[in-house]
């Protein structure tokens, strides 16, 4: 992997609100500093800690195009039809178009960026053990383990093989190392082993903390959604053994979050109450980011839908998505994720357009792992359809759903729980990935059959120019 690093890191700090509320991660950034100035106390890894979150919440990953953007035009989640649609190439797969193809590279060098800076605070942390107050050396250390395999897994997601056609083909680069070297690209199934590796050592440690805090008298330890905390780490590596074929073990791990019953399911005075709607449905959250800039990214990409050059979906997409012809009309996620702008009466998705809700902990969420999908991957991963059935109809009971009989066949418990995906993560980013996890020949929205170069982005010119075992993945 050829990253120009210099060795700096970010420095972010965070403001505390005089209300109290959540705001360790609405940052300003300093200037650039010197790791050997940054990495020498306590406040040092945490400011280098939170500047990786503050990365995460870039337009170039989580906050925009890794989720709501360009992933969610790829699963053909939105109406780009229109030639002068900045997402027009998208939604026809070319990825050589400059435009899609920078997007693309962004995933890269983001990704690897926001890596390369955990590598730099983990290769030094160890050492510096003494610095550390109660359980924060813990805490970060675990954080910081948790989040490289996260960033690793989509960025594998996104640029390595599909799964069902081999986990033996070559993907990308495994990094745990802070350095210029170019990285070797290693198998799809050596970076899932590496994510797991990390992800255990990552529970091992942040399992000294597994309640769920609202507020904390240390503003680092409060609002623990905000963190890759512990059930954080549980549940992403339940997503990680069901994406590599081993059902049991993501079993086991989806229902140790289940089970926990620390994340209750919105209730539907939460999910409809027209002043203070939780459209995100964030006390369902096992990890989201904190973007501080998501009313404008949300506006950028889907509140001009009116000039039709910006995403939204046409009333027979959102119709088909949510089954309204078969009672879908109900559903919470319907009700509240889509509103009309001004007089109108096109609708956008507004999922994210929280910026006049009066509590603080609905506002500039984005979900990166949640409750339901434990849920669904507990289903999949079930022996018996009888459970299967039942762990998806709690699901649809607390979405205002009407339950599924329970004589569906494996074939319809299978189509009803990728119905559920297609609802549950609009604008989140995770519904290309479930298509591509089972080669599906088809994404609905796309007229064409899909071929499997289409599941597969291709690399950034500079990795297969620079890096000789990239030639094998071209």
């Amino acid at each position: 992997m050829r990253l120009k690093i210099d060795r700096i890191i970010y420095l972010a700090v965070a403001l505390m609100a005089l209300s109290g509320c959540e705001k360790w991660l609405d940052i300003n950034p300093k200037s650039r500093i010197s790791e050997r100035v940054l990495l020498e106390d306590e406040q040092g890894f945490k400011d280098a800690l939170i500047g990786v979150y503050v990365q995460l919440a870039s337009r170039n990953l989580y906050a925009k195009d890794f989720t709501m953007g360009l992933m969610d035009v790829l699963a053909m989640n939105y109406d780009v039809s229109r030639t002068g649609n900045a997402y027009y190439p998208a939604g026809l797969y070319r990825y050589d178009d400059p435009v899609v193809q920078q997007k693309i590279n962004a995933f890269w060098s983001a990704g690897y960026q926001a890596i390369a800076n955990l590598n730099n605070l983990l290769e030094v942390i160890d050492e510096r053990q003494s610095v550390f107050s109660g359980d924060n050396y813990r805490l970060i250390k675990g954080e910081a383990l948790a989040l490289r395999a996260l960033v690793h897994f989509d960025l594998l997601r996104a640029f390595g093989p599909i799964p069902t056609l081999g986990l033996d083909k070559p993907a990308i680069p495994y990094v745990k190392t802070f350095d210029m070297d170019v990285k070797a690209i290693v198998s799809a199934q050596v970076v899932l082993n590496a994510c797991l590796a990390d992800l255990q050592a990552a529970r091992s440690l942040l399992e000294v903390r597994k309640t769920v805090n609202n507020g904390h008298a240390d503003i680092f330890l409060a609002f623990t959604r905000n963190h890759m905390n512990y059930w954080a780490a549980t549940g992403l590596m339940a997503r990680i053994h069901l994406y590599q074929g081993d059902k049991p073990s993501a079993y086991e791990k989806a229902q140790e979050v289940i089970q926990s019953d620390l994340f209750p399911f919105i209730t539907p005075e939460q999910a409809t109450d027209p002043a203070s709607a939780n459209r995100v449905f964030s006390m369902e959250h096992l990890f989201c980011l904190y973007v501080s800039n998501l009313t404008d990214i949300n506006a950028e990409l889907f509140k001009y839908a009116l000039f039709g050059n910006y995403l939204t979906a046409t009333e027979a997409q959102i119709a088909e998505i949510f089954e309204i012809a078969s009672g879908g009309s109900t559903d919470y996620r319907y009700l509240i994720q889509w509103q009309t702008e001004g007089a109108s009466a096109e609708k956008f998705p507004a999922k994210f357009s929280q910026e006049n809700n009066p509590y603080d902990f609905v506002r500039n969420r984005v979900p990166i792992l949640k409750l339901t999908e434990m849920y669904y991957i507990a289903a999949e991963a079930s022996t018996t359809p009888a459970e299967a059935i039942a762990l998806l109809n709690t699901v649809r009971r607390n979405r205002g759903l009407s339950v599924l009989p329970d004589d569906l066949t494996d074939t319809q418990l299978a189509e009803e729980l990728f119905k559920e995906y297609r609802k549950e993560f609009y604008q989140e980013g995770q519904l290309f990935y479930q298509y591509k996890r089972f080669n599906k020949n088809r994404i609905v929205g796309y007229p064409q059959p899909v071929t499997p170069a289409i599941y597969v982005l291709p690399l950034p010119n500079d990795e297969v120019e620079f890096n000789p075992s990239a030639h094998e993945n071209n």
